[in-house]
């Protein structure tokens, strides 16, 4: 898939001095992933179609399908019959047989990009098991600031459209890692962690900053991750804060100008 797959050109009008006026729109393109494991699990998510493979990896990882990229023997991808951007991209994964089978009721599931929940069985799902954030790690808010700044000058995206979340990695000079844009928020944080599973990149020491609010299921995916610090845009749900201390992750939002230390705050330096 190219940057070409990612979004589509449409008509449209606009209304000007009281007429119509045709105004061609760049619209995100929304692509089924249909996710099978083992000839047997599958998982439907509804993805921008590119770093597909990340996106994988990531959502596999953050499941607690799979810890670390190795546990992945093959991952075929294959593009629709048409090669059309619409068309149901399909991943083949095999794991290695060391993995124990997930429960019998997660086998089949959908997940859309506006919820990343959806599809979930029951609410104890949503609480896998996940131990505390190690980290000793501190970060400066100028520091935290400029991670702002670097996300949106990466946004290419969303300039274009005006629909595209973001999320991008970040060590602690604020130096980009890796970055990745998709109609979900879930999906790019997933794109952003599956992509350092397969680069091998550490994450205890990083920054995960995303375009969009914290959720609950945002912050568990950061912890399972054992990212320290999550930095969004918005402000979070009042779940994603609970998790967040459960978890030791600290939470910082930067809401319209603004901003706000919600969880662990001893990572911030000045307290």
């Amino acid at each position: 898939m190219t940057e070409n797959d990612t979004y589509k050109t449409i008509r449209s009008f606009t209304f000007k001095n009281r007429a119509l006026t045709p105004e061609p729109t760049d619209l995100l393109v929304e692509t089924p992933l249909e996710i099978t494991i083992d000839r047997g699990r599958q998982v439907l998510i509804m993805c921008t179609p590119v770093l597909v493979r990340e996106l994988v990896y990531g959502f596999l990882f953050t499941e607690g399908i799979i810890n670390e990229a190795n546990d992945v023997l093959a991952c075929h991808i294959h593009p629709g019959e048409s090669g059309h951007s619409d068309d149901v991209i399909q991943a083949h994964v095999s794991l290695v047989e060391k993995l124990p089978p997930p429960e019998t009721g997660s086998m089949k599931r959908v997940s859309f990009s506006s919820c990343g929940v959806c599809g979930k069985q029951n609410y104890s799902e949503l609480n896998p098991q996940l131990s505390r954030v190690r980290s000793k790690v501190r970060f400066s808010m100028d520091m935290i600031y400029a991670c702002s700044r670097r996300l949106e000058e990466h946004q290419q995206l969303y300039w274009r459209t005006g629909g595209a979340h973001a999320a991008m990695l970040l060590d602690r000079k604020a130096i980009p890692a890796l970055f990745s844009e998709d109609m979900g928020r879930h999906n790019a944080l997933d794109k952003v962690i599956g992509a350092a599973l397969l680069r091998h990149i550490p994450m205890d020491d990083k920054i995960l900053v995303s375009s969009g609010r914290a959720s609950l299921e945002m912050i568990l995916k950061t912890a399972r991750a054992r990212i320290p610090l999550f930095v969004a845009m918005s402000r979070p749900t009042s779940k994603a804060v609970e998790a967040a201390k459960v978890y030791n992750v600290t939470l910082v939002d930067l809401a319209k100008g603004t901003n706000r230390i919600h969880s662990n705050v001893r990572r911030i330096e000045g307290f």
